[in-house]
C-alpha cells in the first residue's frame, strides 16, 4: 500500500495473523479444558463409567501405544494440540519476514491485541490445517484428484506443446498445490492468493521443506462430534506428500500475494496469460462480473479459462453489497463477457477438506467448464 496509514494497517493485520498461529496452543488447550471441566461436573458414578470405558484411544503417530477411558482421550487431545503448536509456531517464525511486511526486530502485539486475535482468527487457523491436509498430504489425494485432474487434463488437451512458453495463472491458489501441479506439467505458472491464512502455510511448505512427510499435523482434533472411533479424530496427517523443490530445473513457478482484481486488472497484465485456471474461486466474488472482465483482459484471443467449483457465495450473509447468481446466470454472463464455452458439465460429488470416517460428510457437486476467449470486452469503471 502506498499510503502510510494503509501500510500500518496491513502490518497490523499481518501481525495478527502470525499471532493467531502462536496463540493456537493456549486457545485450544482452554477449549479442551472445558471438556475436562464438564467431565468433573458429572455425578461421580457417571465419571467412573466414562473413566472406565475400554474403547481404544491411540497414542501419537509412530508410538505404538494406546490407552482407554474418556480422561485418556482428553489427555491425548492435549498431546496433539502441543504437537500441532510445534509446527504452527515454527511456521509463524519462518514466515515472520515474509513479503517484507515485518522486520526481524518488530515488536510483538500487545497483550490486549493478542486476546482479540485469538477470539477472531482461531477458526481460520483450524481451517488452514485442514487445507494443508487437502493440498499437501496423501490423505487429500482423492479430493485433489476429483477437483484438480479435470483442470490438468483440459490444460494438456488444449495447450499440449511448448509448455514452458505457455503462461498459466491460478487465482485463489490457496496453499499452492494446483499451481504446483500445473508447473510440474511444464507450464510457466503463477498462483495468486489474498488470505495470509493461506499464504503463510503455503510459503512454509514450499520454502521450508527438505524432505517428504517432514511435518506431522493432527487437523481433526478440534471437534468432538460425529466420530466413530477416537483414532479417526486423533489421526496424523504428514505433509508434504511430495517435495516442492523437486520441480524440474527449468520450471517457472511463483506465488503472488494480493487481491485478484487489484493485482491483475493492471494494463501491463492484459493479454499476457495463455490460460487462467480457477478452482473453488469464482464464488469468492462480491461482483462476479468484475472477475469475468479481468479474466477476459488477461487472455489473448484464443486463450483458455478453465474452471471447477460450486457457487457458495462467500459474502451472501455479510453486511456488504454482493450479487449471488445461479449457474445458468453465470454461464450466460460468460458468453456476454467474450467467451465461447467449449465444454461444460457437472462433476461427481466431492468433499472439500472432508474428515475421513466422519459421520457427517458435506459434498459439493461442482460445475466444470472450459472457455475460449473469442473477443475483447470493455471493463466497466469502478464505482
Amino acid at each position: 500500500m502506498a499510503d502510510s496509514a494503509g501500510w500500518d494497517e496491513e502490518r497490523q493485520h499481518f501481525q495478527e495473523v502470525l499471532q493467531a498461529w502462536n496463540d493456537y496452543m493456549s486457545y485450544s488447550m482452554q477449549r479442551n479444558n472445558e471438556r475436562r471441566k464438564a467431565l468433573y461436573s458429572l455425578p461421580r458414578a457417571h465419571q467412573d463409567r466414562l473413566l472406565g470405558l475400554r474403547a481404544d484411544v491411540p497414542g501419537p503417530a509412530g508410538s505404538g501405544t494406546s490407552f482407554h477411558g474418556f480422561k485418556a482421550k482428553l489427555q491425548e487431545v492435549d498431546d496433539r494440540i502441543r504437537r500441532n503448536a510445534d509446527v504452527l509456531e515454527a511456521m509463524s517464525e519462518f514466515c515472520r519476514t515474509f513479503l517484507g511486511i515485518l522486520e526481524d526486530n518488530e515488536a510483538p502485539l500487545s497483550t490486549q491485541d493478542r486476546i482479540k486475535v485469538s477470539e477472531t482468527n482461531q477458526d481460520r487457523v483450524r481451517t488452514a490445517m485442514k487445507q494443508m491436509a487437502r493440498d499437501w498430504s496423501q490423505e487429500g489425494e482423492m479430493e485433489r484428484l476429483l477437483a484438480y485432474e479435470p483442470i490438468l487434463d483440459a490444460l494438456v488437451a488444449r495447450l499440449p506443446n511448448d509448455r514452458r512458453a505457455q503462461r498459466v495463472l491460478v487465482p485463489g491458489a490457496g496453499l499452492g498445490r494446483l499451481a504446483f501441479d500445473i508447473a510440474r506439467l511444464g507450464y510457466t505458472t503463477q498462483g495468486n492468493e489474498f488470505s495470509y491464512f493461506m499464504l503463510i502455510p503455503a510459503h512454509f511448505i514450499l520454502n521450508a521443506t527438505t524432505h517428504v512427510h517432514q511435518h506431522t499435523l493432527y487437523p481433526y482434533i478440534h471437534g468432538a462430534s460425529n466420530w466413530v472411533h477416537a483414532a479417526d479424530m486423533l489421526r496424523a496427517v504428514a505433509v508434504p506428500d511430495t517435495l516442492p523443490s523437486a520441480l524440474p530445473a527449468d520450471s517457472d513457478f511463483s506465488m503472488v500475494a494480493g487481491e485478484f482484481v487489484e493485482v491483475y486488472a493492471k494494463p501491463e497484465e492484459r493479454g499476457t496469460w495463455n490460460a487462467v485456471a480457477t478452482c473453488y474461486f469464482m464464488d469468492t466474488a462480491k461482483n462476479v462480473i468484475r472477475y469475468l472482465e479481468v479474466i477476459n483482459a488477461l487472455l489473448p484471443r484464443g486463450g483458455y479459462w478453465i474452471n471447477v467449483g460450486p457457487l457458495l457465495w462467500h459474502f451472501e450473509h455479510e453486511d456488504v453489497p454482493t450479487v449471488e447468481l445461479t449457474l445458468d446466470e453465470i454461464l450466460e454472463l460468460v458468453v456476454q463477457c467474450g467467451f465461447v464455452i467449449e465444454e461444460t458439465r457437472m462433476l461427481e460429488p466431492q468433499m472439500y477438506t472432508g474428515m475421513p470416517n466422519h459421520m457427517l460428510l458435506h459434498h459439493y457437486t461442482p460445475a466444470f467448464w472450459v472457455c475460449r476467449k473469442d473477443r475483447d470486452i470493455d471493463m466497466a469503471p469502478v464505482v
